[in-house]
């Protein structure tokens, strides 16, 4: 199931609509019809992801909005020296991923 969030961004496909109808003159209102986006949606795409030069190409636009995407926090087996010495440990003991896990929820239920 696709998020709200994924459904209100510009997907490859949307981004092509726009181009071909910048290429053929059509008004924004006009292709943001066409797509079911609001006109609002399609300026800000249009100006947030067009090339340095003015011109929109969907690659180049689709290419930008994923190198602007936030990307998810580190994971706290990374981030943490005693998390990663602890599950190494329980590891070579032979125990197993969900027993770890278990382990760790009773341990440290107060720490999210």
């Amino acid at each position: 199931m696709t998020s709200a969030r994924y459904r209100r961004a510009s997907s490859q496909d949307d981004r092509i609509a726009i181009a071909d109808g910048l290429h053929a003159d059509q008004s924004v209102k006009r292709i943001a019809a066409s797509i079911g986006k609001s006109f609002q949606s399609v300026y800000r795409e249009i100006e947030r992801n067009s090339k340095p030069d003015g011109r929109y190409n969907p690659w180049w636009a689709h290419n930008q909005a994923l190198l602007r995407r936030r990307r998810p926090k580190e994971e706290k087996i990374r981030a943490g020296e005693p998390l990663r010495t602890f599950v190494r440990e329980k590891l070579t003991e032979k125990w197993s991923p969900q027993q770890i896990s278990r382990q760790l929820a009773r341990e440290h239920a107060h720490d999210t």
